[in-house]
């Protein structure tokens, strides 16, 4: 119980509150109206911005993390998949994922395949088809209007290369194994390829360097976009090589000795969809069987030979293309691209068979 003067002081006081806060709303509209009619001040622009923004600045405070950590936090099953470059696993890991598979509808081992099995409807969504290519060596944003300059020589492209983990790059140079939303040495291998086959041996060849990885879990996707519209302009194409490099491997198996010169060896992989597997992944593996072979009758040693993984690798899009790890990271970019030179050679011989 309050004594009667201390209420109506508590009384004036809250009216005096909700006086000052009426004066300054009022005075405040009439500013802004006042702004509104002598100035060009859009205040309905302006607040309608404000709004728009409200929620993207409630994820960014939830979600400082990448976009995959929300997406494993809505499904959980994607957590378990990987990418072989950086992250190979333990053969027993992939049996066991493998004897999965036949059990499940969809590929563990491939981020993509979770997700469109948690949203079927994407795969419905034709997804829009543009690409930068360029022999500048400059990187191009995502959303870039298309720049298509694949060769000065005359005649249609042989061969199609281009990165989609275009970050990859070799520690002996960089000192880092990526170098995050900018091109990293695999673009320079690529590069070095693409100018042996045509110094060489005028084998016409077309190379992104479009950089697909801004967002790793959706490399492919992206890369997948750069290679449809190269094999559009290039519809006789008669090689596609996606370059990467290894992961996980020590400095002792990154090198081998090419008539007296450290060389990074080459890996082949062809994706053969796992639980589903893709038509005409085969003759995929039939190609890069031929490329290891010629590339160790030419230079022995220098193929590992061929790795069949549970995925896709965009290889759907031609019988004829293959992902190739030239090295590891654990590579000088200099080896890397010497072996990118004498797999040049090997192409040559292959395509003219």
């Amino acid at each position: 119980m309050y004594m009667a003067s201390t209420c109506r002081l508590r009384n004036m006081r809250t009216g005096l509150v909700r006086r000052f806060f009426s004066i300054a709303g009022i005075t405040l509209i009439i500013l802004l109206i006042l702004l509104q009619v002598f100035t060009s001040f859009n205040i309905y622009a302006i607040c309608q911005k404000v709004a728009n923004k409200i929620p993207e600045v409630i994820i960014s405070t939830l979600y400082r993390q990448k976009h995959l950590n929300i997406l494993n936090s809505v499904i959980p099953v994607l957590c378990w998949s990987n990418f072989i470059e950086d992250s190979p696993g333990s053969g027993q890991i992939r049996v066991l994922w493998d004897s999965l598979s036949i059990a499940i509808p969809f590929n563990l081992l491939d981020p993509s395949s979770v997700l469109m099995s948690q949203l079927p409807v994407q795969t419905l969504i034709e997804q829009p088809k543009t690409v930068a290519v360029s022999r500048s060596g400059t990187s191009l944003p995502g959303n870039a209007t298309p720049l298509y300059q694949a060769s000065a020589l005359p005649g249609e492209n042989m061969v199609i290369i281009y990165n989609s983990h275009s970050g990859e790059t070799y520690s002996m140079t960089d000192r880092v194994e990526r170098l995050d939303g900018r091109q990293g040495g695999v673009v320079t291998v690529a590069a070095a390829l693409q100018d042996a086959l045509e110094s060489k041996y005028g084998i016409k060849t077309a190379r992104s360097d479009r950089i697909h990885d801004l967002d790793y879990a959706t490399s492919y996707q992206n890369s997948d976009k750069t290679a449809r519209e190269m094999l559009a302009a290039s519809p006789r194409a008669r090689a596609v090589f996606d370059i990467h490099r290894d992961s996980a491997k020590t400095r002792e198996q990154s090198v081998v000795k090419i008539h007296g010169q450290d060389a990074a060896p080459l890996l082949f992989i062809i994706g053969s969809g796992g639980s589903k597997p893709l038509a005409g992944w085969r003759q995929n593996h039939a190609f890069a069987t031929k490329l290891s072979t010629k590339t160790n009758e030419l230079y022995p040693g220098l193929s590992l030979g061929v790795r069949v993984q549970g995925d896709h690798y965009n290889q759907f899009l031609h019988p004829y293309a293959v992902l190739v790890e030239v090295g590891t990271s654990n590579n000088s970019i200099e080896e890397a691209v010497y072996s990118a030179v004498l797999f040049a050679d090997v192409v040559a011989q292959v395509i003219s068979e």
